[in-house]
């Protein structure tokens, strides 16, 4: 990723563009209905491309042990900001780099998360080096924006197909896993949603 993109999004979180925010109805509902039931208590997770960290901190003090990855320093340093105020026991690790470099690194590392959480992010390719950082059973936890968002009549997101699902697209990759959940559009959103696990060792 060209460094100009990297002073980009520093700038906009700088600017405070993006405020710290709940987490997503979607990140919540899938710790309930299914990182709690499926998974290990404390178990490591990872955020990529997670900005300032909103869903890392709020998964964090739910109790995970939280990796927050994401290119944009200025992002990582509000992150780290507002995760002083976790208790002792609730961690949140911040990674900078690109997704994919980050990936890379982890996999070279042979280090697994027991989930992966990516929310309106789309590199194409990360998406197959995904399920290589799952441990046996961990979940993926994948958002974002579909081609359909704009005829749906959502203003936001990106334009660039580049950056948009296709039809089915997650489904298609991910048709080695066990498919937890899976929907394509949300409240007349172009929004993918997939929560799959990962099966054998």
């Amino acid at each position: 990723m060209p460094n100009n993109d990297q002073q980009h999004w520093n700038h906009r979180y700088l600017a405070g563009e993006f405020g710290f925010r709940e987490p997503d109805p979607f990140v919540m509902e899938a710790h309930k209905n299914y990182l709690q039931p499926l998974l290990p208590v404390a178990s490591a997770g990872l955020d990529l491309a997670g900005g300032a960290g909103h869903h890392a901190i709020w998964l964090a003090q739910q109790g995970w042990r939280m990796v927050l990855a994401d290119w944009s320093e200025s992002a990582l340093a509000i992150a780290r900001e507002k995760a002083a105020a976790l208790p002792a026991d609730n961690t949140l690790e911040t990674v900078q780099g690109a997704a994919l470099d980050v990936l890379t690194r982890f996999q070279e590392q042979e280090r697994r998360f027991g989930f992966v959480l990516v929310s309106f992010f789309l590199d194409r390719a990360v998406l197959p080096l995904l399920p290589r950082v799952l441990a046996p059973g961990g979940l993926l936890l994948y958002r974002t924006y579909t081609v359909d968002n704009e005829r749906l009549g959502n203003p936001r997101g990106p334009r660039n197909p580049e950056y948009l699902l296709r039809s089915q697209e997650l489904l298609e990759v991910y048709r080695d896993m066990k498919i937890l959940h899976y929907n394509e559009t949300v409240a007349n959103k172009g929004v993918a949603e997939l929560i799959a696990q990962r099966i054998g060792s």
